[in-house]
């Protein structure tokens, strides 16, 4: 096997795991998202007030910034490691 076939095959599994670990986490983030919408819609019905809606607003706001923190986070981390693998081809 020559050499630039090595890095070639490197360079291809380097980039199916960046593809498969930005799928991952954005399936997650879609499956998170798709269930704190349940719960803040549930939330919102048994609410008795204004403070109690307001309250469920909050929390699932929260949680969605949350989600969208560890899908960039791991996207940022999968992009790190398909550029390391990249930077020593050659």
């Amino acid at each position: 096997m020559r050499p630039k076939d090595k890095g070639t095959k490197a360079e291809n599994k380097a980039r199916k795991a960046y593809e498969e670990a930005v799928l991952q986490a954005f399936r997650n983030y879609t499956a998170a998202k798709e269930q704190a919408e349940i719960v803040h819609e549930k939330a919102l019905k048994q609410a008795i007030d204004k403070k109690a809606r307001e309250k469920a607003d909050i929390k699932y706001k929260e949680t969605l910034e949350q989600a969208r923190k560890v899908r960039d986070d791991v996207m940022d981390e999968a992009q790190k490691a398909f550029n390391d693998v990249m930077s020593k081809r050659g």
